[in-house]
């Protein structure tokens, strides 16, 4: 505990969170290999509206318009299933994509409690990783990388980018078309 608290006092006096902002371990922004602030492990939303995150997440947030009919046939399924969001606030695909994914599930009545959110490192010897290893057995390859979970068993998986948008895409998965990932079409 006493590690914690000299970390948060660290970050706090470099001025890049105060000490009141940081929720828990997880949210405390770490270091990409250009130096650059990162999030490493489980966090949510809460940390991506705050700088240096702030300047792309709430542009992204605003910026992307959402087909709100695809958004609202989501709604009506959005509480059977649950979603788990890798990204890495380093990666430029993650800086466009995360905050259009999190506007979809937001408008389409996803709660926090049904994402899960986990930031992953671009460093060597963790690259793609987190500091608990939430990605372990999920074959992470790329970021972001959105997992639909029904009843805790993978549906499937948005990659990278969606196919035709972060909406129509959930919708396929959710009304059980064959969706494939761009990795896996032809």
């Amino acid at each position: 505990m006493k590690y914690i608290s000299l970390l948060i006092t660290i970050i706090a006096f470099n001025g890049i969170f105060s000490f009141a902002q940081v929720a828990d371990v997880s949210q405390i922004p770490s270091f990409d290999k250009n130096g650059n602030p990162m999030l490493l492990g489980k966090c949510d939303t809460t940390a991506l509206f705050n700088e240096p995150f702030a300047s792309w997440f709430s542009t992204g947030l605003v910026q992307y318009k959402t087909d709100s009919c695809y958004a609202d046939s989501i709604k009506a399924m959005a509480n059977r299933y649950s979603i788990q969001l890798f990204f890495g606030t380093w990666c430029g695909d993650s800086k466009r994509e995360v905050p259009r994914m999190m506007k979809v599930l937001y408008q389409s009545g996803f709660s926090d409690t049904a994402i899960d959110m986990v930031a992953v490192s671009n460093h060597d010897t963790l690259y793609k990783k987190s500091p608990l290893h939430e990605e372990r057995g999920l074959n992470i390859i790329r970021v972001p990388t959105l997992i639909v979970y029904q009843s805790g068993k993978e549906i499937v998986r948005i990659v990278e980018t969606p196919v035709e948008s972060i909406e129509k895409d959930i919708w396929l998965i959710m009304q059980r078309r064959n969706y494939l990932h761009k990795y896996m079409t032809n």
